[in-house]
């Protein structure tokens, strides 16, 4: 049997409106690691907040499932707490960004495995908190990050998303040397290194397991996809997916995330259901 490897996204993709799972993607997923093949959660989202989201739906703890976590750059075994690659931020040019994201005034947060920090209270901390149900901790100065394995700073605006893009375009002839920015969401701009995706993580556990490309499909939905859906042999934008990662994708499903699309591209493109 050739095994396969399945990238796919949570918000959006995998998970309903609701963050729930439709039953027919959890009975696919059941069949498809039944058959040896590898499901990667590739997602912005900390590992370890992933391994809560998931332990409700009881077939997540398998030693075929691993966990792409913080866009890509932080992979393990949703088994195990061990991290068996990571591709961390230079910490100067981190604390740099930091330093700018503070002086735009919009608020900010700087991620590292099993931590959250900001530098002061807000509205949209606030709202992170709510959405994430994880804790940030609050910092007086980005020097306190010196020696710390920083794997993506977050600048955030509810409110005025327009501000996220003046200051996306004001740094990014600086910055770009070290960093890649994207949109997980209209009011969240993402920093990551420069060398780092969604993509490269799924290249990076594909050479892990020894798994060659052509036997990788991917399936997202959001613009921060899209590098997923490119490195992948065969890339999947869901029907409720933005038009940019439609642009690029080699088959759009026929269903959204709330009707099973992950289960679409499970029987089509991994068990080669050939009714599907």
């Amino acid at each position: 049997m050739t095994r396969k490897i399945l990238a796919v996204d949570l918000d959006g993709t995998l998970f309903d409106d609701n963050k729930d799972i439709a039953k027919e993607n959890l009975q696919a997923i059941t069949r498809m690691l039944d058959a040896g093949h590898i499901l990667a959660i590739d997602t912005g989202r900390p590992n370890h907040v992933m391994k809560k989201l998931l332990k409700r739906f009881g077939i997540f703890e398998h030693e075929n499932i691993y966990l792409l976590g913080y866009q890509g750059t932080v992979g393990m075994r949703s088994t195990e707490d061990t991290i068996l690659f990571g591709q961390y931020l230079q910490n100067e040019p981190a604390r740099r960004l930091l330093r700018y994201a503070i002086e735009s005034g919009n608020s900010t947060l700087a991620f590292e495995y099993g931590n959250i920090y900001s530098f002061w209270e807000s509205y949209d901390v606030e709202n992170y908190r709510d959405l994430s149900k994880e804790p940030v901790a609050i910092i007086d100065d980005p020097d306190e990050l010196i020696g710390h394995n920083l794997t993506k700073i977050m600048v955030i605006n509810y409110k005025n998303h327009e501000l996220l893009y003046d200051f996306q375009d004001a740094h990014e002839a600086e910055l770009s040397q070290y960093f890649e920015s994207m949109f997980s969401d209209v009011a969240f701009l993402e920093y990551i290194d420069k060398d780092a995706n969604k993509g490269a993580g799924l290249m990076q556990l594909a050479e892990f397991l020894d798994i060659p490309v052509s036997d990788t499909v991917a399936v997202g939905d959001e613009r921060n996809d899209i590098s997923m859906i490119n490195a992948a042999s065969t890339g999947i934008a869901v029907l409720n997916a933005r038009d940019e990662l439609k642009a690029v994708a080699d088959y759009i499903t026929t269903v959204d995330n709330n009707h099973g699309a992950v289960a679409e591209v499970i029987n089509k493109f991994i068990l080669n259901d050939k009714s599907c």
